[in-house]
């Protein structure tokens, strides 16, 4: 009887999280919104007075943290433009056009690679590789989906407020790592994901061997004081990946500082970066990591992680 209440419920949640209704609640009342988005996703109830995991402290922060410079440093064009102001334009990818408007995108003003995406969501980028050989039809598409998504309030669904107060555009950057040749065309660089706590990285999930088409990729975790693989401290269902033991990257250093120098003034954020032909780039600040439902850490991780966010109840 209480799995079949449990599967009701969850079905119920998951019809309202779709439903229209939603938006609304999440506008005007957050804390209950993230109760129920947490009920919906994990079965269990959030306790927001007392928060003990990286997870659970998350939702804390959706509900106490400093959403308007969230929503700053999590916008893809502000983020570069403000990090630029502060010194940090060498590990920032070049910029090369920002459109308010998908249809006003101009092609024939783009190198021949490039990577383009929304500002304000995640999961639109599209990496050219040699616009040469782009169809016009191939062009409209990249053109129709990037304003499907500029459309879409992201944000809402997953319970993420910050990102409601970005204005969507479309960047157009610099493609990272066409020349190298350890890269395959069309592919990412290798992600170095630093999870950070007021100018401490504590560990690192690399994501390699991915593919923009399959959106599928490795994750593995690394202690970083040495480096070396923590897959016990990824879920269990994540520890029968195709693992390959990744040296450490050659601006390792680099990288440490860089990500505990971002992530000061933040009680918790991944700091996303690439070291690519020896170069470091930084890619992006997450203050919500999977939105505070990240699967892929083992409950022992998310409470080592939990205990180094330090909030003010």
């Amino acid at each position: 009887m209480n799995r079949k209440r449990n599967i009701l419920t969850h079905l119920a949640l998951k019809a309202y999280v779709a439903s229209p209704l939603w938006p609304r609640l999440v506008d005007r009342h957050l804390s209950r919104a993230l109760a129920l988005f947490w009920r919906y996703k994990t079965g269990s109830t959030l306790d927001l007075d007392n928060p003990r995991t990286l997870n659970e402290k998350i939702q804390w922060l959706k509900l106490h943290g400093p959403l308007d410079h969230w929503a700053e440093l999590t916008d893809k064009v502000t983020m570069k433009q403000l990090l630029s102001r502060q010194g940090f334009a060498d590990y920032l990818p070049a910029t090369l056009a920002v459109w308010d408007n998908a249809d006003d995108i101009s092609f024939d003003h783009l190198p021949q690679a490039f990577a383009i995406k929304c500002s304000h969501d995640c999961g639109s980028t599209r990496l050219v590789v040699d616009q040469s050989k782009l169809s016009d039809s191939e062009k409209r598409r990249i053109t129709h989906s990037l304003r499907n998504c500029m459309n879409r309030r992201y944000g809402y669904a997953t319970v993420e407020p910050h990102y409601l107060r970005i204005q969507p555009r479309v960047l157009a950057e610099e493609y990272i790592g066409l020349d190298d040749p350890d890269i395959v065309a069309g592919s990412p660089p290798v992600d170095y994901k630093f999870f950070c706590f007021n100018g401490h990285a504590e560990l690192c999930l690399v994501c390699y061997d991915r593919r923009i088409s399959r959106r599928k990729a490795v994750k593995d975790l690394y202690e970083l004081y040495p480096w070396r693989p923590f897959r016990d401290g990824l879920a269990p269902d994540m520890r029968q990946q195709p693992f390959v033991d990744m040296a450490p990257p050659v601006q390792l250093d680099t990288m440490i500082r860089l990500a505990e120098t971002l992530s000061l003034g933040h009680p918790e954020v991944r700091v996303d970066l690439y070291c690519v032909a020896g170069r470091v780039y930084i890619g992006e600040l997450t203050f919500t990591a999977s939105s505070g439902i990240m699967r892929s850490l083992s409950d022992e991780t998310q409470l080592r992680l939990g205990l180094l966010t330090r909030i003010s109840l």
